[in-house]
């Protein structure tokens, strides 16, 4: 059994952010409407659920994108303070961009990857592939470089698909759990005519492959609300989505993969006064929660 811990859109901003122009200030306003621009409240809830998620023996971490709230060096940069703070080590952490993270100017999330984020890139750069034991885990980019702030759109690209098919046929994906960590969801937005500025083009590509592949499986962002779907009446779910840090609400999400199935683990078991997890011994229920 692996256990997986998932979160997604932390939406981290630089703690200097007030020094930026007018401009940029304005944009950052109107990117985190309804949200106080707090960069150490941000910054506090991303260390307290990573904390939380290495405290309850996960064994790998899938971060689903929207890392930042408009993808500025500076917040990459944040960013990787706080996951090499975590404690947690790099060949245990998956990243994936969302649309957030590719507001900036084109190649700012690579120029990210190259450096500041550079031990990540193992497990979260392109074609990347982590293998577990009950596990694999898959990341794809659905980012849009360089969109306005008003389209939060994003691309299921074909030669991600083609990939993904490819691994699901290789011998090492026949006994584990196959999990694509993306930031957007498959479907379409419930309100007709905005498919263009939330939705997700070919997105029906990887839905299909999940219809014909019961051990496939997606963790994506994009929504700030925890959602599980079962695909045509499966007994197991195979997407989930997890609520957003930034807004600091059961953000984290807890699965288990085993006999090539990812489970969602119930509520954790709370430690005795004074007991301290040296392990990585998930302290948990292992209780399936279903949609």
């Amino acid at each position: 059994m692996t256990i997986l811990a998932h979160l997604s859109d932390l939406h981290l901003i630089e703690r200097r952010h007030f020094r930026r122009g007018a401009l940029d200030r304005s944009r950052l306003a109107l990117l985190s409407v309804g949200t106080p621009l707090d960069a150490e409240a941000r910054i506090a809830a991303t260390k307290s659920a990573l904390a939380e998620a290495r405290r309850l023996g996960a064994e790998h971490v899938v971060l689903t994108g929207d890392l930042t709230e408009d993808g500025r060096d500076e917040q990459f940069e944040v960013l990787a303070e706080v996951l090499a703070d975590s404690g947690i080590a790099a060949e245990r952490i998956t990243i994936v961009p969302g649309n957030h993270d590719g507001y900036s100017e084109p190649g700012t999330y690579a120029r990210a990857l190259a450096g500041p984020l550079a031990s990540y890139r193992g497990t979260s750069a392109p074609g990347a592939c982590t293998v577990l034991e009950d596990a694999i885990i898959k990341p794809i980019s659905t980012m849009l470089e360089g969109q306005w702030i008003v389209r939060a759109g994003g691309l299921v690209r074909p030669d991600d698909v083609h990939s993904i098919r490819r691994l699901a046929n290789d011998t090492v994906s026949r006994t584990r759990a196959l999990v694509i960590a993306q930031h957007h969801p498959l479907g379409s937005p419930a309100w007709a005519g905005l498919e263009w500025f939330d939705g997700v083009e070919n997105g029906r590509a990887l839905h299909d492959l999940l219809l014909e592949r019961t051990r496939l499986h997606v963790l994506h962002g994009h929504v700030h609300a925890r959602a599980t779907r079962n695909l045509c009446g499966r007994e197991h779910a195979q997407v989930f989505c997890t609520a957003s840090v930034r807004d600091q609400h059961q953000t984290l999400r807890l699965y288990k993969a085993e006999d090539c199935t990812l489970r969602e683990l119930g509520a954790p078991t709370l430690q005795p006064v004074g007991s301290v997890n040296t392990s990585h011994t998930p302290l948990l229920a292992a209780t399936p929660v279903f949609a």
